[in-house]
């Protein structure tokens, strides 16, 4: 199986990896898919809290010889029960690529729809977990919540784990030591980036803060779901579907809308640090100015 380790030497020899198998459940699973280690959780934007979960899966999964998979819900839940848009740290395109990165080989991915959200806890357990998948690990947040109002909690999945012959295991919360001890949680990143503070929400996710953007008939667009810092001015490296790189340009947003002269096959934009951002009475200049 993929791992993370192993994909850092496939990278460093030229290679490309394998994205992960996405299944939605319907079908019959692939034999060699069955008796993953999952993750569980909400994943949007893998931070650094995340890859601490993720780390510990796939050792569990190396050690195991097992696959390695993940739950990814579509749509994701805040926008099935509030209508909710403009919240996605990472879009499909950016976080499956991530996935695979990571060395993903599963994505779990059932349509959350009212009849998935309505089934008890233990119904998820069994019928998914257990049935669908016949995981043998999960690897889990210690406040991860699931099934019907939410009443399902780690301690549930570990008793059902002992009897449904799966092991839990679960990882505390991880704290940014830069900056008081803050919580690292997806939560936080979106604070950093609804307040233009790009150069803090890097620092959580371990990386630049990206966003796909594409082409259409009214100019460069983004997707609905995709959170973006506030209107302003900001310097950002244009790359092409494979990660190559095209060069950096100012990009003016406003609205969502944005006006930039971005490179031919631009499909990712990595953001950096803000050189304006917007208030009510106009754009002013930052403390990272470029």
């Amino acid at each position: 199986m993929r791992h993370s380790a192993d994909m850092v030497a496939m990278e460093q020899d030229g290679f490309v990896s394998q994205a992960p198998v996405v299944h939605d459940g319907a079908g019959v699973l692939p034999d060699e898919l069955r008796g993953s280690v999952m993750l569980l959780g909400n994943f949007d934007g893998l931070h650094l809290g995340h890859r601490a979960l993720l780390a510990l899966a796939s050792r569990r999964s190396r050690k195991m010889g097992c696959p390695l998979a993940i739950l990814q819900f579509d749509p994701h839940p805040r926008h099935h029960f509030r209508g909710e848009q403009g919240f996605l740290i990472s879009g499909n395109a950016v976080q499956r690529r991530l996935l695979t990165e990571a060395g993903i080989d599963l994505i779990y991915a059932p349509a959350f729809d009212a009849q998935f959200a309505a089934q008890p806890a233990e119904s998820f357990v069994l019928d998914h977990l257990v049935a669908r998948l016949g995981i043998s690990a999960v690897v889990t947040g210690a406040d991860f919540r699931f099934g019907q109002f939410r009443t399902g909690d780690v301690p549930l999945l570990q008793a059902m784990g002992r009897v449904c012959g799966f092991a839990t295991h679960v990882v505390g919360e991880c704290r940014d030591q830069e900056r008081e001890g803050i919580r690292i949680s997806s939560s936080q990143v979106r604070q950093f980036i609804w307040s233009g503070r790009l150069d803090e929400a890097e620092r959580l996710l371990g990386r630049p803060f990206e966003t796909a953007i594409e082409a259409g008939p009214m100019g460069w667009q983004f997707d609905p779901m995709q959170i973006l810092p506030p209107d302003g001015v900001f310097m950002v490296e244009a790359r092409g579907a494979a990660g190559r790189r095209l060069g950096r340009r100012m990009l003016v947003l406003k609205g969502r809308r944005l006006e930039a002269r971005l490179p031919a096959g631009t499909s990712i934009l990595l953001w950096h640090a803000a050189a304006t951002v917007g208030t009510e009475t106009g754009l002013e200049r930052t403390n990272h100015g470029l």
